[in-house]
């Protein structure tokens, strides 16, 4: 298959852009079906960067810089937060769309270049995480990202580029791009992939390519520290050790074991391992050994992010399809070289194609959703009043609860379960009752609730939720709390900081209510007795002597 002409593969790359992009913004909001928690989440981050705060400085997140910057400059910029959340997208693949440029037109060839191409200003600019389930959401948006960014640092690392494309001080400075990316953004993938790309181009020899990565890595870092102070790296090392020490969320998904040999997984582990072996006995020694080294890097990664889906699929399709050996190369069962990689391709794209094409098309879906059946997230709070929720999830209040409380005499009949654990707070018990939708409605009860009587707190109160997340402080017109956690994972961020302890009856998430209290007593705080709402509890917070 031909090479690919420069001009034309930028002019569809912006094409691309353009059309998933107008169409994403086209619909006048963010509409948001499925993990509405994550998107209060990512409102709550945007919206203390717009009032001045920083990641890691002045709230606790491990979700880094780049993946929020994009976002706020769009919110800064006077756009709606949900269509700024769209806009960011767009900005991050004007920002990528040289790198992939150079992957498809320097490593690629024919149909496996374009497909990269729109593979990954989808990936960018979708509406949803991917897995199988047609749903609109910003959920984990910059894990898409990051995937990316990982697909193009590796391919040009690990492919020699074509006689006439040759610029290793250019894919050195691409390299290092990317790689600052995943590392103030999702740093999983930096460390799954920093080792493998570094032997990539040593063992290519690219010494230009690693004298100017790092140069330009060094330059990055400094205009880092520039805009944001020295102290934001050490910030960020600081939240991501909160997270990997965290009970609670330092692995989200599936069991390791079921990533690698579970029924959604097993075909794709063998695929891999295939890989490996006809590659290295087609001759193709360096990409066998570095597609082996790359392995550990997809598993993990997968392994860390919620939903498991193995988006490496992609990469691997694309790699096999780049080191294809010339036909009559022969390899396991006697099978055609070429023949092989095309197969194991095929069945990787195959594999991760339910996730692909619920990607590609979420922002048509999107378009044509019906929006009488949803309504504004936070309705009292002007500021996020474009990002829309699905009424049913966010307006209709259930609840999971443990039916013995109610019925005493099924308690003889239950087995032992964590889920029957009561939780305590300074000696008193709480409900043992979950949120199963409704957040919106409860948040919205919550901050009416915080400024009337017996309550009566003022606009610049600072709480400290003790539950996973909250809207409460932007849907009541609250301050922040300074040092806090939009979404928590341990200890007591922002305690300090805190007028009062705010602690719901009926929890988004128990598990979470239950470490933030526990660590809540162990801090020595001076509660004065609580203030009771049936939905809530809040404790003045005594300060001084």
């Amino acid at each position: 298959m031909g090479k690919i002409s420069s001009t034309r593969y930028a002019l569809v790359l912006a094409g691309l852009i353009a059309l998933l992009g107008g169409v994403g913004l086209a619909k006048g909001g963010l509409y948001i079906d499925r993990f509405e928690g994550d998107t209060a989440y990512m409102v709550d981050m945007v919206a203390r960067m717009v009032m001045g705060q920083v990641p890691h400085v002045d709230f606790e997140t491990p979700i880094g810089l780049m993946a929020l910057v994009p976002v706020a400059v769009m919110a800064k910029a006077g756009f709606g937060i949900g269509q700024a959340f769209i806009a960011g997208q767009i900005l991050v693949a004007l920002i990528l769309a040289p790198i992939v440029w150079r992957v498809g037109t320097s490593r690629l060839t024919g149909v496996t270049s374009w497909v990269f191409g729109v593979v990954c200003i989808a990936l960018v600019l979708a509406l949803v995480h991917g897995e199988d389930m047609l749903s609109v959401s910003v959920s984990m948006y910059y894990n898409r990202w990051a995937w990316v960014m990982a697909f193009v640092a590796i391919l040009l690392a690990v492919v020699p580029p074509h006689d006439d494309h040759v610029n290793p001080r250019l894919d050195g400075v691409f390299i290092a791009l990317a790689l600052t990316g995943l590392a103030m953004s999702k740093p999983t993938y930096f460390v799954a992939f920093f080792v493998p790309i570094v032997l990539a181009l040593v063992m290519r020899r690219a010494v230009s390519s690693l004298v100017f990565g790092v140069i330009a890595g060094a330059l990055c870092a400094a205009l880092i520290a520039l805009f944001f102070g020295v102290g934001i790296f050490e910030a960020y090392i600081g939240d991501l050790l909160t997270v990997a020490r965290s009970e609670t969320r330092a692995a989200p998904g599936l069991p390791l074991a079921q990533i690698i040999n579970g029924p959604q997984f097993l075909v794709a582990t063998i695929v891999a391992i295939l890989s490996v072996v006809v590659l290295r006995q087609s001759g193709q020694d360096r990409a066998g050994l570095l597609l082996m080294l790359l392995l550990p890097g997809f598993i993990y990664v997968t392994y860390q992010n919620f939903g498991n889906d193995p988006k490496w699929l992609i990469l691997l399709a694309i790699y096999l399809l780049a080191h294809r050996p010339a036909r009559g190369v022969r390899v396991l069962f006697n099978a055609d070289g070429k023949a092989a990689l095309n197969a194991l391709a095929l069945v990787s794209f195959a594999l991760i194609m339910p996730s692909l094409q619920n990607i590609v098309t979420s922002p048509f879906r999107h378009l044509s959703e019906n929006t009488q059946n949803y309504s504004v997230l936070m309705s009292d709070a002007p500021k996020f009043n474009d990002v829309f929720a699905f009424n049913e999830r966010s307006n209709v209040v259930f609840a999971r609860r443990i039916l013995a409380d109610e019925i005493p005499a099924l308690d003889d009949y239950q087995a032992e379960s964590k889920a029957r654990e009561v939780t305590t707070f300074l000696g008193e018990a709480l409900p043992r009752c979950a949120l199963v939708s409704g957040d919106t409605a409860v948040d919205t009860y919550i901050a009416d609730r915080l400024k009337q009587s017996p309550f009566n707190f003022a606009p610049e109160t600072q709480f400290y939720m003790a539950d996973v997340a909250s809207m409460v402080w932007m849907i009541g017109g609250f301050a922040p709390l300074k040092g806090g956690a939009p979404w928590y994972y341990a200890g007591t961020p922002g305690l300090e900081n805190a007028d009062a302890i705010v602690v719901p009856l009926c929890a988004h998430s128990v598990q979470y209510r239950k470490a933030a209290l526990s660590a809540l007593e162990g801090a020595g705080l001076r509660v004065l007795a609580p203030i009771r709402d049936d939905l809530f509890l809040v404790y003045p917070i005594v300060r001084g002597d």
